[in-house]
């Protein structure tokens, strides 16, 4: 199946546009009612970011499309345990970053990370990272584990602050912190022992 399909047949043209224009938790509100029309917004709003999220870890396109499936028949069926103390959107990636590490731990792939996409940020970290080439930062990240990769990811190509971070991947802010720190730290030292900086 491809992740940009629908999770089933609600096609976008024939959603309500009060749907479209809702917020996420009011969407996840109506979905914990069994409203499917809601759950197809939700879905078309986050399938492609959670499947990209969710790749970046696990490296597998194929295995990336069944978690894509299973994060979101979580979804349906735990939006009535969401207790609004964190985003939607948050609370989604929390479920979808245990799947992927929960993948990891059983079968541990070794194929190459994809290009990553790299946005701006409020954060002193970015000012190096965006001098980095991406074959080289693609080899440097090769060398971290998931859950440093994770902090990565959600920051650098998610746009994620630090707090919604922890949230994420189910750590204090400070672990946060020094994840990041000692990605960075890595990724820099690879890349000057390749004498690609100074």
């Amino acid at each position: 199946m491809n992740h940009n399909a629908a999770f089933y047949d609600i096609k976008i043209v024939e959603m309500d546009k009060s749907i479209s224009s809702a917020s996420d938790i009011y969407l996840l509100r109506r979905v914990a009612s069994g409203d499917e029309l809601a759950f197809g917004e939700l879905y078309q709003r986050y399938h492609g970011s959670i499947y990209n999220y969710v790749l970046r870890l696990i490296h597998e396109p194929k295995e990336a499309e069944d978690l894509l499936q299973e994060i979101f028949l979580a979804v349906w069926r735990g939006a009535h345990r969401f207790r609004e103390q964190a985003q939607v959107k948050t609370w989604m990636y929390r479920i979808a970053h245990y799947q992927a590490i929960s993948w990891l731990r059983k079968h541990r792939p070794v194929t190459p990370f994809d290009d990553m996409t790299v946005i701006n940020l409020e954060v002193p970290e970015q000012v190096t990272f965006e001098t980095w080439q991406s074959d080289e930062v693609r080899k440097a990240i090769n060398h971290l584990s998931p859950k440093h990769r994770a902090v990565l990811e959600l920051a650098f190509v998610h746009g994620m602050a630090y707090g919604e971070i922890a949230q994420v991947v189910g750590c204090p802010v400070g672990t946060v912190k020094s994840r990041m720190s000692y990605a960075l730290r890595v990724i820099n030292g690879k890349l000057k022992a390749a004498d690609f900086v100074s």
